[in-house]
């Protein structure tokens, strides 16, 4: 006789990584009593380790962007995302109110330090900025 568990593990066995991280979400979501904002899931895989890397020697708006940036990269060493979007996922604004200020004061941070590299694409509002995590600073 097979029992509640032993279907449980056979589908979740047989469903794609995908699924089971939508079960892992509605999890956390359930113990948790409310929802979470994806800016707020912290970086994985390959990215995860350059933010790692990246935390011992930016400042904090470097550190805000660094995050996202790795958050959304996940396995992958590039993103390719407008700058108005990436300055939403961070969030942040400076002391004057201004969130894209910060944002881009973090980007440029990340590129003279050598952390990353970043190609526009186009003009004002339909320009796709691509951002490239590169190895190590200096």
């Amino acid at each position: 006789m097979t029992t509640v568990v032993d279907l449980w593990s056979e589908l979740t066995s047989t469903c794609d990584p995908w699924e089971t991280a939508v079960q892992e979400r509605w999890r956390l979501h359930r113990k948790r009593g409310s929802a979470m904002a994806e800016e707020h899931t912290p970086p994985h895989g390959q990215a995860a380790l350059w933010f790692a890397d990246v935390l011992q020697s930016t400042s904090p708006s470097g550190r805000d962007v660094a995050r996202q940036l790795a958050r959304l990269c996940g396995d992958d060493s590039k993103v390719t995302i407008p700058h108005r979007s990436l300055s939403d996922a961070v969030g942040v604004r400076d002391s004057i109110g201004r969130q894209r200020a910060y944002t881009e004061r973090g980007v440029e941070m990340l590129t003279n330090a050598g952390w990353l590299r970043v190609e526009t694409v186009g003009l004002k509002r339909g320009a796709r900025t691509t951002y490239y995590l590169m190895p190590g600073g200096e």
